[in-house]
């Protein structure tokens, strides 16, 4: 059974439970006994009105925050990553049991802050299907013995070890950066104090402190005679039911009370001021805590914005980051970020947001529907609300801003004016300029291969480190002293499960690049069409197609190598060996070489076809060989390939390139680095 699945299968179990049986297997945490006199756990210091009032506050604010994980655009801006994996689990459902992403961040962070440390498994069977399990913090920590694993317990007190890519941890406070400590850790003492003062006060309104009185009866009286009045005295009017009741007395007996208040005692103030103490520790205004006694009408909205900025913005920037480091990739990272959205909270009255928003469409900063999504409001029909407007006569901003700086269109008039060229060479102007466009858009395309070109070499040497040490462990398992037949069976078995990882680790690095052709491809060929959900489509298409490329090239290479080395009586661990040794030796750079430039014409050849581009051009860089030369300027329809399956052997050139399928788009053969454009008329 896998990790993950082991943690779920405990979770379930442990979930059927009752609360009481729940509490003592989790968070059976030791009580030590503070100089006050009260013991102070995890658990029991949330009996202390002021510290739960605290924690619910920030757990139920923080897990009420919109998050998201947003896509880098081109022009600096963002939006939301809808069609990421970890779109859905960050807002709606971190796993696939009935935990709501609400009660997962609400949980984590009780545990950071009573226990010190928020741990998350996260479950990578596949990059489409990332599940987030939360972890008991009094059951996890980091492994002494290997630092870069953690350890956590079933209740039953089975180990589970978890490697550190594996662990979403985000310690609260952190002497050394990785451990944390709890507040419970270094308040115990102050929540001792408020814990005794609870404790003093239900005795005060009970029998412990509260005053009692003297009787006196005149005359001598019998010691059981007074034992069994006092004691019938005190059950009759001791209780707290039976507290200010009206007393008879005969026989010349006269009661005497002594008065011990609760002002004289300051309990009052005692209690108050462990509030503020709680808020000193959780670094809350004390308002939030419901301690009014200082506050305001005029400067409660400036102590909420106070607590945006300096108690909820470094909790949001540390989680943040956390979550932008364990569970995106360096290359996700570089495409894509996690963020909480506090804009909610920051805003002010409604006279001060008028203020605001009139000053922002005053000067072209905001347009109206900018403004209604700050306002939780539907954006106006039409796209009317898309308008900038700027001020004096509130003119079209898109209009203002043609006379500076000047349009493309003027500067082909200019380029026309300085030629001496005639107004019948508009329409040639007008390709230049798009050539111009499309020329540069395919220099941008190129960088951006060149720039993920080490990106793809780092995943072909992890790729080909894990394949080649499972084949070599089979290899001294199987191979010895027998024929290669039951090996051969195991790569049946292996070539399966090894194309999930294969996937998992190509996944995010194929998604990024993706991503980062797109724009540049429809800008290329001046297009806005909105092609995400297509698009989208083919890019889980085109993974499927590089896994299956990569499982099925080392099947049959494996296959070949022992066929030839028994045919020729050969040793066939020694073939394996040789040919495993030359993977880690060239995979990885050809891989880098062979899958950018693949990948590259792919995504754009899909970005030019949902657009609707009918026919491309075959384009050739600096390294130009005479198959390339021949086909650079070839125009095919977009659906029509470029080399059809069989020898190909243009002029100039030493031998046939054997085609074995059609190309639709390069690379054509081991080396080639060509690319694609559109015909855009």
């Amino acid at each position: 059974m896998k990790i993950g699945e082991r943690i779920k299968a405990a979770m379930r179990i442990l979930t059927k439970r009752s609360a009481t049986s729940w509490d003592e297997i989790w968070y059976n945490t030791l009580n030590i006994k503070t100089k006050a006199g009260a013991d102070i756990s995890e658990t029991t210091a949330l009996t202390i009105s002021g510290l739960f009032a605290a924690l619910n506050f920030l757990a139920g604010t923080l897990a009420s925050l919109p998050r998201a994980i947003y896509r880098r655009l081109p022009d600096g801006g963002r939006e939301p990553a809808v069609n990421h994996p970890l779109y859905d689990r960050l807002r709606n459902k971190p796993n696939e049991s009935k935990l709501t992403a609400w009660q997962w961040i609400y949980t984590s962070i009780m545990h950071k802050y009573l226990w010190g440390n928020w741990y998350t498994f996260i479950d990578k069977k596949s990059y489409q299907n990332q599940a987030l399990l939360p972890l008991l913090p009094d059951r996890t920590w980091i492994d002494r013995d290997r630092p870069d694993r953690y350890i956590t317990h079933y209740g039953n007190g089975q180990q589970i070890y978890l490697v550190q890519e594996n662990v979403l941890h985000i310690p609260h406070i952190s002497m050394d950066g990785v451990t944390g400590k709890g507040i419970i850790h270094y308040a115990r003492e102050s929540l001792g104090i408020a814990k005794a003062q609870d404790e003093f006060a239900a005795s005060f309104y009970g029998k412990a402190t509260k005053a009692g009185g003297f009787v006196e009866i005149p005359g001598k009286m019998d010691e059981e005679i007074k034992k069994g009045l006092q004691a019938d005295f005190n059950d009759k009017y001791g209780a707290l039911g039976e507290s200010w009741k009206a007393i008879f007395l005969t026989g010349g007996a006269k009661f005497t009370p002594t008065v011990i208040d609760a002002v004289k005692a300051q309990a009052l103030e005692s209690r108050q001021f462990s509030v503020v103490e709680v808020a000193r520790w959780t670094n809350l205004p004390p308002h939030i805590l419901r301690e009014l006694s200082r506050a305001t009408f005029s400067n409660i909205e400036h102590q909420g914005i106070e607590l945006v900025i300096y108690s909820l913005l470094p909790i949001t920037t540390q989680i943040e980051a956390a979550m932008n480091v364990s569970l995106l990739d360096g290359a996700e990272r570089k495409t894509h970020f996690i963020k909480f959205d506090l804009k909610g909270l920051l805003r002010g009255d409604i006279s001060a947001r008028t203020t605001f928003y009139n000053a922002m469409l005053d000067r072209g900063v905001f347009n109206a529907d900018m403004v209604l999504a700050l306002e939780d409001m539907n954006p106006q029909p039409n796209g009317l609300g898309k308008i900038y407007m700027l001020p004096l006569n509130m003119i079209n901003k898109e209009r203002a801003v043609i006379e500076e700086p000047p349009t493309l269109d003027e500067e082909i008039q200019a380029e026309r004016i300085r030629g001496g060229l005639e107004i019948k060479r508009e329409f040639e102007m007008e390709r230049r300029a798009k050539q111009i466009v499309q020329k540069r858009t395919m220099a941008l395309r190129r960088k951006i291969t060149i720039a993920y070109k080490p990106q793809f070499e780092a995943y072909g040497k992890q790729i080909i480190t894990a394949e080649v040490r499972a084949i070599r462990k089979a290899i001294k398992k199987m191979l010895g002293e027998k024929d290669a037949t039951e090996l051969q069976v195991w790569m049946e078995g292996f070539y399966p499960t090894f194309a999930e990882k294969v996937d998992a680790a190509s996944a995010p690095l194929l998604t990024s690049y993706a991503d980062a052709i797109h724009p540049v491809a429809l800008q290329e060929i001046g297009s806005e069409v909105d092609v995400g959900i297509q698009y989208d489509r083919f890019k889980s298409q085109y993974r499927e197609s590089f896994v299956k490329r990569h499982v099925d090239g080392s099947q049959g290479q494996l296959r070949a190598v022992i066929r030839d080395a028994e045919e020729q009586h050969l040793d066939v661990a020694e073939a394996l060996e040789e040919r495993l040794a030359g993977w880690e030796e060239t995979s990885p750079g050809k891989i880098a070489e062979r899958e950018s430039v693949r990948a590259e014409n792919a995504f754009t050849r899909s970005v030019f076809a949902l657009a609707g581009i009918t026919h491309l051009i075959s384009v050739s860089y600096d390294k130009s060989c005479p198959y390339c030369e021949e086909l650079s300027g070839k125009v095919v329809g977009i659906e029509q390939p470029f080399l059809s399956a069989g020898p190909f052997q243009p002029d100039g050139a030493d031998g046939p390139l054997n085609i074995k399928s059609n190309h639709y788009h390069p690379p054509y053969h081991d080396g080639c680095d060509c690319g694609i454009t559109a015909v855009t008329g």
